[in-house]
């Protein structure tokens, strides 16, 4: 009997996989929210034909905004779980022979991800509510204006690249098997783009799970920070000048009822998966440098 690999990859149109218009939307997406990135989520979602492209127009003019920046800043400052954090793994690292420069790279990755996530559930919160024709924007008679209005610089910071995905079908099996052990930690279908990203250090990888993910994974104190942002992100959807996405029953030319349920449980459930996400690497980053640094924005001022 064949042996079955210890982790797959989900479904999804990754970021090299995608081609024509739907390339064309991945570019502006990294661009317009300045991330190395697309979303785990936007990345599966892109499997249902017309629905990103239609949602991303009807959504880059209310994210691109410095209001929907201050959304996410506000997420990335409520995202801290309370109570004990793991210490810090620099002394672990270090008997495991890295040096500060390996170190100093692997905080750049979190701080990218730490970056990104907050902006990410803004995004995903806003096309969940507008799909089933809730407040997602556009039904107050006031404005954005001033700052809130105006929008933030258009494509990636200063020295900052595409992240390379590691593939999670052709990893070796210590990297699957972390991988698969932080999937089940917090009952997740599959490895988010943040554990692909730091999935080249497995070593880390399992120190993180052991020290920190584990301790608070399913915990009420975890759930209800979760609730608490996914509420931040709603409430602040509710400000943009215009509906932020495409209601379902404006897709139905397009998409067959199969799809449009799949759609809507997809999006419920990023909606919350990407909670989850963000608040565990915030609490990777406050290991190293406490949470002030953990839950700063380092890239757009």
């Amino acid at each position: 009997m064949t042996e079955r690999a210890v982790l797959a990859k989900f479904p999804q149109v990754d970021q090299n996989q995608a081609s024509g218009e739907l390339a064309n939307v991945y570019d502006d997406i990294h661009n317009t929210l300045r991330l190395p990135w697309v979303a785990f989520g936007i990345r599966v979602l892109s499997q249902f034909p017309h629905f990103i492209p239609n949602a991303w127009a009807a959504l880059k003019p209310n994210i691109s905004t410095w209001y929907a920046e201050d959304g996410a800043d506000l997420v990335r400052l409520n995202s801290i779980v309370p109570g004990p954090v793991m210490r810090n793994p620099t002394t672990k690292l270090m008997k495991l022979g890295w040096n500060e420069e390996k170190i100093a790279k692997l905080k750049v990755a979190l701080d990218l991800l730490n970056y990104g996530n907050p902006k990410y559930l803004i995004l995903i919160t806003a096309l969940n509510e507008a799909w089933h024709e809730r407040n997602a924007g556009g039904r107050s008679e006031k404005y954005l204006e001033g700052r809130d209005a105006e929008l933030i610089p258009y494509g990636l910071p200063d020295g900052v690249e595409k992240f390379v995905l590691l593939d999670p079908d052709e990893a070796p099996v210590r990297t699957q098997t972390v991988l698969r052990d932080i999937r089940d930690a917090s009952l997740h279908h599959g490895p988010a783009t943040d554990y692909r990203v730091l999935g080249v250090w497995p070593d880390y990888l399992e120190i993180a799970l052991k020290d920190s993910l584990a301790p608070v994974a399913l915990t009420a104190e975890y759930d209800e920070t979760a609730r608490r942002i996914r509420r931040i992100a709603r409430e602040h959807v509710k400000g943009f000048d215009k509906p932020a996405g495409v209601a379902w029953r404006d897709m139905t030319d397009r998409l067959s009822p199969e799809q449009i349920a799949g759609l809507t449980g997809l999006l419920f459930m990023y909606n919350r998966f990407i909670a989850d996400i963000t608040i565990a690497i915030i609490r990777l980053k406050q290991a190293f440098d406490g949470p002030i640094d953990a839950t700063k924005n380092k890239y757009t001022n």
